[in-house]
């Protein structure tokens, strides 16, 4: 955890420009061609600028020259992507759309929110060190104190607990509702049900018919030849 944790210390330190610099560094790193232009104070200023310029060009040439004149200084204002020209995805290693502030955001974050996880690692730290070192014996007595606090953080704020309520339960419910219903029922019985039932009782039925004479069989063609000389009477006969 030590060599870990150097090794975060000093790559963090050492690329942190790279990774979370200026909007240059991380081009420049990322092999981004030209740089992203803040979208801070500075465009800010910058597109007040440019507004202001566009009036006083609107004063000076007129309607018809201002809207166009106004119309490209204001695109000019308010672009906040890269200054290269015609600069698309695939030129480089990362590509920051131009709406894309989240850069710059980060960088005008307050201060507490930037050193909160550092604090956060002291009280850890030191929190650690109470417990399992200066005083063993006070995690046992919390425990017994705070008895409901002690379980919940034991099992993980329950979420194993939830997570077999809410879904290996029901799967596992549905699964045997499938199992005794689906296939011991529906699919077996229906097989069962016609290999035992269906099955003997044609087998039966054509056994009696086996009897043996020779009206019976005579019988029997004569019927089919009937039966087949209304069917073809009714269908149409050659049709």
């Amino acid at each position: 955890l030590g060599v870990l944790a150097t090794g975060a210390i000093a790559a963090g330190m050492i690329w942190f420009g790279a990774f979370f610099g200026t909007h240059e560094q991380v081009n420049a790193f990322y092999g981004v061609p030209g740089h992203h232009a803040e979208a801070g104070h500075e465009g800010a200023e910058s597109h007040g600028d440019d507004h202001a310029e566009t009036d006083s060009h609107a004063e000076e040439g007129g309607h018809g020259e201002a809207d166009g004149h106004g119309e490209s200084v204001g695109h000019a204002g308010e672009d906040h992507g890269p200054d290269v020209a015609g600069w698309h995805p695939g030129q480089g290693a990362v590509f920051t759309h131009p709406d894309n502030h989240v850069m710059d955001a980060a960088h005008h974050a307050p201060k507490w929110v930037k050193v909160s996880p550092f604090i956060a690692m002291l009280l850890g730290f030191v929190t650690a060190w109470v417990f399992y070192i200066g005083k063993p014996e006070l995690p046992g007595r919390l425990a017994e104190n705070q008895r409901h606090l002690y379980q919940f953080l034991l099992n993980k704020w329950y979420f194993d607990e939830l997570y077999d309520a809410i879904f290996v339960r029901p799967a596992k419910g549905l699964g045997r509702f499938l199992w005794k219903r689906g296939d011991g029922r529906v699919i077996d019985g229906a097989i069962n049900g016609l290999a035992l039932g269906a099955v003997p009782f044609l087998t039966r039925f054509a056994g009696r018919l086996q009897s043996g004479y020779i009206f019976t069989y005579a019988f029997a063609m004569v019927i089919g030849i009937v039966v087949l000389i209304t069917w073809i009477a009714l269908t149409g006969g050659a049709h």
